[in-house]
């Protein structure tokens, strides 16, 4: 069944009946069984008792009322109850009518207002079936309703009993409960309670043993005591409602009610209202504190009266609340849109009185600004445990030093503490190079703690707290980055309070950031060279890229395709020309790369001709090395003659791509794009320069500044490390299965050469084929081995004998397997990754 929601999130509150008013309360005779159900829903609430032991037929009934039990029950009772009142609500609408559950409360300003009401009341009540209890009428004072006894003028709690102990978390989560629906009508601070509180904590479980502390025992009798003097009024329409902002003990709370100096006790309490025992943050300024309270007061006095308070009193100087507000998001957002007054003096009154003596402990102490007093210095290290307090008196340096486990958080909170020890009667500037230290010492000020579960550095925190409140002078403190290199006093103070404060090991040390930083400004390498090169985090190598003004840096060298390429350097080349209008004449840029390692090189020429082709390939050949095989398009300058007898007479083998298709020149293509991309973002470095520099600028960053994604090197250097071992033992080789297009047919297994991204190659009988990676999979045989095998005429057509995805196990025995057979061909699992990449 799906709930309907709650109708009424709360129950009324007696206060806001006007003072001196007739008060009518009945309670309703057996709500739930009087409410009908409709017809049709008769049959939806049938339900059938057994018999035992079947010794006669089941009964069958049904329910012809509300179902007491039924989820939405409650809410259908209110529903109908209220539908039942509108009608005399509408006739009296000057009138007080309050309905919640069953009981309902009528009162009007004169007795005999009341008495023409009643008998409308009881009609109307009566005309929908519902009766009420005569028993149950109260017509004088005093009314009992709702746990409070309601007089002429005030209103008192009745009798509540409390337990002398408690023995589990069970009993104290009751007891707590109780305490806390009193608490509106009580003036008991957070503070006074806390003790009680704090019986909460520990074991979670609910038969978890507890017990009443001596200060908790205390707490429950002041509770005790409260109940039995504490008392709160009725509402008095000529007066405007002012809620009240007391700050006992940086425990702000608050007060809606009402002042009339003529009264014979001036402050009529309408309600308490107060914050969580605990704030959500680890600290939290008073000033926040006051916000969130005010917030919840003007949301109390829109349930209430469907208005703001008139009034509002906080204990604090005009002058220090107005400057708060305009630093203070929180208190302009708790006053946004009031249009009422703001006071800051509370009225001489007994309740009062502790408020106004914690004015003067809300004097602020952390200053905007720099305080005429010397400038101190702290530091901490996580993994020496030094906290170090520094700071210069004439011309020389002065050092406080202590040691503290834990983090460097606890380390540098443990310096800061030990400055505002030292410097207590007296203003202080503090530098620190953690803002978290900064930050927190800035929010402590006027500020309250929460208790948190590191119980080292709630000490620390304590201890600091205490320091603060207990200082008389002013503080500043400033966060200053660390390892800037600036020249001053600033930059000095930080560095020495740093090396003392690490081990005597650590150096000064580079600022690997800024050099990232300038080198990407001049050569823009790609993120992953930057993070290998300088030993970054991908975070911090990302931004140094994202925020280059060229944007984004040169990427690792992508593979494409299943295009062949070479096992090894200088195996297979290919080579191409591209357009770089800028460069004028000499506009032609030839471009060849090595397939194996990525290394590049391009030349700058006058034109596309066989003599610029050839003048290209004497350039590179010095540089790279001589490849056994270079791959062109069918251009007239690359099919010459002259071309062919060249690259006869240095021994390489020429092969041509498919005509007039850029796929077969694939690798080459891509490459113009990345030097292009990479000229175009060091074109703002080099303004003056020949376009030869420039070229050979962004040869020297795609080859010598650019690491692949599979590999820790630069791209020449896998370039050359490839030659070096060309001659070391071969490791063994995985074993694939190849489908064969044509017949669709597994065949197999072979060695597996090289598997990259979305392409494989593979050695099989007619020598090195390239394949599309799902044209491979691997013998998986060797790990079935221990697996009992399916039937075989279940594998005739299935590579590995796998009948489909779910991996079938092959029925044949070893002895009758043929490796060469399509039956034992390679898994069909999706889920293989295939092996690492490896090269001859």
């Amino acid at each position: 069944m799906e709930g309907m929601g709650a109708l009424q999130p709360g129950m009324p509150s007696p206060t806001m009946i006007p003072t001196g008013w007739d008060i009518l309360i009945i309670d309703l005779k057996d709500c739930f069984f009087i409410i009908p159900l409709h017809p049709d829903d008769k049959p939806k609430f049938a339900f059938t008792v057994p018999a035992i032991n079947n010794a006669e037929p089941a009964k069958r009934y049904q329910w012809k009322v509300l179902p007491q039990g039924m989820r939405n029950s409650p809410i259908i009772c209110q529903w109908y109850v209220a539908q039942a009142l509108a009608g005399v609500r509408k006739q009296f609408p000057d009138a007080r009518c309050y309905h919640y559950m069953d009981d309902i409360l009528v009162a009007a300003s004169t007795r005999d207002e009341l008495l023409r009401i009643q008998p409308q009341l009881l009609a109307a009540l009566h005309a929908y079936g519902l009766e009420v209890a005569p028993e149950k009428v109260q017509q004088h004072p005093p009314w009992k309703y709702f746990g409070v006894k309601i007089l002429d003028q005030t209103i008192q709690r009745q009798e509540v009993q409390f337990p002398d102990s408690i023995k589990t978390l069970n009993d104290a989560q009751k007891l707590l409960g109780v305490i806390n629906w009193l608490r509106p009508y009580l003036a008991l601070t957070a503070k006074q309670l806390s003790p009680l509180f704090n019986t909460l904590k520990g074991d979670p479980d609910l038969n978890s043993p507890r017990e009443l502390t001596p200060e908790a025992r205390q707490a429950l009798q002041e509770v005790q005591r409260a109940v039995s003097a504490r008392q709160v009024y009725r509402v008095d329409p000529s007066i405007a409602i002012t809620v009240f902002i007391t700050i006992p003990d940086l425990h702000p709370t608050s007060i809606i009610g009402q002042w009339n100096a003529q009264w014979p006790d001036p402050l009529h309490i309408l309600e308490w209202v107060f914050l969580p025992h605990q704030p959500k943050r680890t600290v939290t300024t008073v000033f926040e504190l006051v916000a969130s309270l005010i917030i919840k007061c003007r949301q109390r006095c829109l349930q209430l009266m469907a208005a703001d308070p008139a009034v509002i009193v906080i204990p604090i100087s005009k002058e220090y609340f107005e400057r708060s507000l305009i630093h203070s998001a929180p208190l302009q957002s708790a006053l946004q849109n009031f249009s009422g007054q703001i006071t800051y003096h509370l009225p001489s009154h007994k309740l009062l009185q502790l408020a106004k003596s914690t004015v003067l402990s809300l004097r602020p102490r952390n200053s905007r600004v720099p305080v005429q007093g010397p400038t101190v210095f702290t530091d901490g290290s996580g993994k020496t445990g030094k906290a170090i307090v520094t700071w210069k008196e004439g011309s020389e340096w002065q050092v406080l030093k202590e040691h503290e486990s834990g983090s460097a958080q606890l380390v540098e909170l443990r310096a800061v503490t030990m400055a505002f020890q030292r410097f207590s009667q007296e203003p202080l500037n503090l530098v620190t190079d953690s803002a978290y230290v900064a930050d927190i010492t800035q929010r402590l000020d006027c500020s309250l703690l929460k208790e948190v579960k590191n119980a080292a550095l709630f000490s620390l925190l304590q201890t600091l707290w205490s320091a603060i409140q207990a200082r008389v002078h002013l503080y500043y403190i400033l966060h200053i980055r660390s390892h800037t290199n600036l020249p001053g006093f600033l930059t000095e103070g930080n560095a020495r309070a740093d090396m003392l404060a690490n081990p005597a090991w650590v150096g000064p040390q580079p600022d690997k950031i800024a050099q990232a930083k300038a080198l990407h400004g001049f050569f823009h390498q790609s993120a992953h060279t930057l993070q290998k090169q300088f030993h970054l985090t991908p975070t911090e190598a990302r931004d140094i890229v994202s925020a280059c003004a060229d944007r984004h840096g040169l990427a690792a060298p992508l593979p494409a395709g299943v295009n062949p390429r070479g096992l090894k350097a200088l195996q297979i080349w290919q080579t191409d020309v591209t357009h770089i209008p800028e460069f004028g004449r000499l506009k032609y840029v030839h471009v060849s790369i090595d397939t194996f390692s990525s290394a590049m090189w391009a030349t700058a020429h006058t034109g596309e001709k066989g003599r610029d082709v050839i003048a290209h390939w004497k350039s590179a050949f010095p540089v790279l090395g001589v490849p056994a095989s270079v791959k062109t398009d069918n251009g007239p300058a690359y099919a010459s003659e002259k071309t062919r007898q060249f690259l006869h007479l240095w021994g390489v083998d020429h092969t041509f791509g498919i005509p007039r298709s850029p796929t077969g020149q694939a690798i080459v293509e891509h490459a113009h794009g990345t030097l292009k991309r990479v000229l175009d973002k060091q074109k703002r470095g080099m303004h003056g320069e020949t376009l030869q520099s420039r070229l050979a600028k962004s040869l020297y960053t795609i080859n010598h500044l650019t690491i692949p994604q599979n590999s820790n090197n630069p791209v020449i250097l896998n370039h050359f490390l490839s030659l070096q071992s060309a001659g070391e033992t071969q490791l063994p080789r995985a074993k694939v299965w190849v489908r064969n297009l044509l017949t669709n047919q597994w065949e197999g297994p072979h060695e597996l050469i090289v598997w990259g991204r979305g392409y494989a190659c593979v050695s099989i009988d007619t020598g090195i084929q390239w394949l599309p990676a799902k044209c491979v999979c691997p013998d998986l045989r060797q790990q079935r081995q221990n697996r009992q095998p399916p039937n075989d005429d279940q594998n005739a057509n299935h590579p590995n004998g796998d009948q489909n995805v779910d991996h079938q196990p092959n029925d044949s025995s070893d002895d009758d397997q043929d490796v060469n057979h399509q039956a034992d061909g390679p898994s069909t699992s999706r889920d293989w990754d295939g092996p690492s990449t490896s090269r001859d």
